[in-house]
């Protein structure tokens, strides 16, 4: 049985990847590097996103130093992240001149959905519960509202 998971995002700019992540509030509950109290090589955090945890850092001893400048170019593998309220990551995320890879829709199976992309170019789509009113005030896509027929 699988209890949980956890993501390891692999990341070029540390400083500027945990920016990302603190300004989007994700909570850290664990850090190390050369000047932490955990000490290692390279810089890490782990942020709790529910009862999973998402992990950066810019080294790891058992992965190649080059994979840590790589960005990922698609979006074939996206992270869901369930939220509140999509209006406060859009908001967070221009607090620090982000802006939405893809604009707030609404999808048919009753959610809304915001998609940014990580200095890295990880695709992250936060999801909340579907309402009209929060369609009307994000201003959301209606595009993808109704079932195919």
């Amino acid at each position: 049985m699988i209890a949980n998971i956890g993501t390891h995002i692999k990341v070029k700019d540390f400083n500027k990847s945990l920016g990302f992540y603190e300004a989007l509030g994700f909570q850290k509950v664990f850090e190390y590097g050369p000047n932490k109290n955990v000490k290692e090589a390279y810089n890490g955090t782990v942020f709790a996103a529910g009862v999973c945890k998402l992990e950066i850092a810019d080294g790891h001893r058992a992965v190649k130093k080059e994979v840590f400048g790589e960005i990922v170019l698609n979006s074939k593998i996206s992270l869901m992240i369930n939220v509140d309220s999509i209006k406060d990551i859009i908001d967070r995320a221009a607090s620090i001149g982000v802006s939405p890879a893809v604009g707030a829709r609404h999808y048919y199976w009753n959610t809304l959905e915001v998609v940014f992309k990580d200095p890295d170019g990880v695709v992250l789509v936060f999801i909340e519960p579907y309402t009209k009113e929060s369609a009307g005030f994000l201003n959301a896509d209606e595009t993808f509202g109704t079932p195919p027929q």
